[in-house]
């Protein structure tokens, strides 16, 4: 779909002024998602002071669950983000504040749910999911659930600044929502040994402190003007929902059933695998940012010059690009090559883990590289009318890698087969997104395409 309405371009589509708008849409996305990330490798580092505590393997084992949360998240605050960007010209702005709560409303009965069904599930859940922590699943992963409440209402705020235009204050709230995050963490690992129970204290207490900030900074924004179609709001929000929301959280849920097979697999091989894996795969999420963050501002670039350009000159800007996102990303991976010690250095909490990380980061390092491009691609390609498309493709591929994981696992196959599994199908991965990206190139160029 066209999100045009969250900025107003008006240089042409050429030359030196396209990538500079393209880098004005992308920095504050890139600010803002590279401070989440840190505040969740934060976490990790906090959780690895002490080698004797198992913190840091409860968190490894949630993550699957961490991803829903995600695909959950993100659905519902894009949603928002559109709707409220919509509100800024379209429709009236005073109805962001009930979008937000109508949203908050059903992200948190979501999350009450997901954690009674933890909670009355338990045996069926540490069948599947394997591990060696007990009560995980009847007391740490309800609390962990319950714990996100906050974050989501208060994401979800600033999700309606952001629509509005209004970056900066949404910057400078989540920034204190990190500082005080990990403070409160930091202080109740470290000092009061409160184990993981540090994590959920800290994304309560965290969340919690700077909620009414940004509910009451989004309040200011949007209570002005008058609706003269209230009827109108329940079909708008549902559609966007439709056309925008739904369509990522199932490709995120995807994800999450992909992540929920692989942590347990890597876990019963080692049990130091399972944060060695973590670690790489928070990495490569901050690593990936700012290709999402440039996927996503070339998108919203492309759909607001669609009256207004040239098709020659929309398919060069996707073309541009893309190369230098592929040059940017052959750099970074360079780089990580480079560094691949330091960086597990700086999360792991013991020798084990230590080398559990260097042999996966190593193995897996090709990732970096086609994961940052299928990011930007698979962003472009959603913004741009393919969603449905991505969608199916995901599953496809998804499916069939778990299906070769498990046949792996059932041959007794070790850690580097499995490694090798998930580079080839991230080659695939790309192959079919860069057919995509030819197929919407020729679109946009007119001529027949799929």
């Amino acid at each position: 779909m066209s999100i045009s309405k969250q900025s107003t371009l008006t240089l042409p589509a050429s030359g030196m002024g396209d990538v500079k708008q393209v880098l004005g849409i992308a920095w504050p996305m890139i600010l803002i998602a590279i401070v989440v990330s840190l505040s969740q490798n934060g976490q990790i580092w906090i959780l690895g002071q002490n080698e004797q505590s198992q913190a840091l393997y409860q968190l490894s084992m949630l993550q699957p669950f961490h991803f829903l949360f995600i695909a959950l998240l993100e659905c519902l605050t894009i949603t928002n983000q559109v709707f409220s960007a919509r509100s800024t010209c379209d429709w009236p702005s005073r109805k962001v504040m009930n979008s937000t709560l109508l949203l908050a409303v059903a992200g948190t009965v979501f999350l009450c749910l997901l954690a009674g069904v933890s909670y009355l599930f338990e045996a069926p859940l540490q069948s599947v999911m394997g591990g060696n922590t007990q009560n995980l699943f009847s007391q740490t992963l309800p609390l962990y659930l319950l714990s996100l409440i906050p974050l989501l209402i208060f994401e979800l705020g600033n999700a309606g600044l952001r629509g509005q235009g209004k970056t900066l204050s949404s910057m400078l709230l989540i920034s204190g929502f990190i500082i005080i995050n990990l403070a409160v963490c930091y202080i109740g690992f470290v000092h009061h040994q409160l184990g993981f129970q540090a994590v959920i204290y800290a994304n309560l207490l965290s969340a919690s402190a700077m909620l009414p900030f940004s509910l009451f900074m989004l309040f200011r924004t949007v209570s002005h003007g008058s609706d003269p179609q209230p009827k109108a709001f329940l079909p708008r929000l549902f559609a966007l929902m439709t056309d925008a929301g739904i369509p990522i959280f199932l490709s995120m849920l995807i994800a999450f059933a992909s992540s929920a097979v692989i942590f347990p697999l890597i876990s019963q091989m080692n049990t130091d695998y399972a944060p060695g894996f973590l670690i790489v795969v928070k990495l490569r999420s901050l690593f990936i940012i700012p290709a999402v963050a440039l996927g996503s501002a070339i998108a919203i670039f492309v759909n607001q010059q669609l009256s207004a350009a040239t098709k020659d000159a929309l398919t060069r800007m996707l073309s541009r690009g893309m190369l230098a996102i592929s040059l940017l990303y052959i750099t970074l991976t360079a780089m990580v090559y480079l560094n691949q010690h330091t960086l597990v250095d700086l999360l792991a909490n013991t020798s084990t883990v230590q080398q559990a990380g260097y042999l996966l980061l190593s193995l897996l390092l090709p990732t970096f590289f086609l994961t940052s491009m299928l990011a930007a691609t698979q962003t472009m390609l959603e913004q741009l009318g393919r969603g449905k498309r991505v969608l199916l493709i995901t599953l496809v591929v998804e499916s069939a890698m778990v299906g070769g994981i498990l046949i792996l696992m059932r041959s007794q196959g070790n850690i580097t087969e499995l490694a090798h599994l998930i580079v080839i199908f991230n080659v695939v991965y790309f192959t079919i997104f860069l057919r995509e990206y030819w197929l919407l190139t020729k679109n946009l160029r007119g001529e027949d395409a799929l």
